[in-house]
């Protein structure tokens, strides 16, 4: 679906790009004879146009690869803690350690449920607040049985939920509006401007523009891609990695699926 879409937007660009070439060359909207007599000073105004939009993109794409690592390590980190949780469960009596993994596959139940709904793994709601406080309060009573155990998950289920807001947290870094428009000027600026770049033959021509062109655009959706990192894409956050975790919790305590 997503290669679907991007390569949707790459032939609307690619259309839209050709028929504006077309239009500027056919019409000599920008005269072949001007440009010639400008051509000791427009390659250099086009390569500052270049560095400049390729420092302002690169700034921003370095910002977005750190929130996407950090938003991944947020995310192996709280299901690396639940699996410890799940793991050092059998410490505690039969009766507690079934407890505690069912409310694990409750919250993990939960959590992939309403990821499908929303297509977000960096959303908050009542019902997974609930069965995190179900899951901490069975833990924090659980200290009453065995000390060291309990003391020790409860540290592990520390760990989760201190993951959890750093995932929640880095979910909500998002591009300013501010932002955003300068980028998308930026790029449009920088495909304007190619225009002005003239090749004494026509398809040299054309095809170096668009050669600048798309690689001006491809920037930009790279860096609005990573700026949604729970839309459909290259960087695609999923609830897979969730829903391997529950089915191997779900094993152990015969937990009843209830995932819409």
């Amino acid at each position: 679906m997503y290669l679907k879409i991007t390569s949707f937007k790459i032939f609307l660009f690619t259309s839209f790009f050709s028929a504006i070439f077309f239009i500027v060359r056919f019409f000599n909207l920008l005269p072949a004879l001007s440009l010639q007599n400008n051509l000791n000073s427009i390659p250099w105004l086009f390569s500052a146009i270049s560095i400049i939009f390729s420092i302002i993109s690169g700034f921003v794409m370095q910002s977005k690869l750190h929130t996407w690592d950090e938003l991944t390590d947020a995310i192996r980190g709280e299901l690396s803690s639940f699996r410890q949780l799940h793991i050092m469960a059998h410490h505690f009596p039969d009766q507690m350690t079934d407890t505690i993994r069912q409310q694990i596959c409750h919250y993990l139940d939960v959590f992939i449920s309403e990821s499908r709904k929303q297509q977000n793994l960096g959303s908050r709601s009542v019902e997974i607040e609930n069965a995190l406080y179900d899951l901490e309060d069975t833990i924090f009573n659980a200290r009453k049985a065995d000390a060291e155990s309990g003391a020790m998950a409860f540290n592990i289920l520390c760990n989760c939920m201190s993951y959890r807001e750093k995932r929640l947290q880095n979910s909500a870094h998002k591009l300013p509006l501010g932002i955003r428009m300068f980028m998308i000027s930026a790029t449009i600026a920088m495909v304007f401007s190619s225009l002005f770049i003239g090749v004494e033959t026509l398809l040299y021509d054309y095809i170096f523009t668009l050669i600048i062109g798309l690689l001006a655009y491809g920037i930009y959706l790279v860096i609005d891609d990573l700026d949604n990192p729970y839309r459909p894409g290259d960087w695609h956050l999923k609830a897979d990695e969730y829903e391997e975790l529950f089915k191997e919790v779900k094993k152990e305590c015969g937990y009843q699926i209830c995932i819409q």
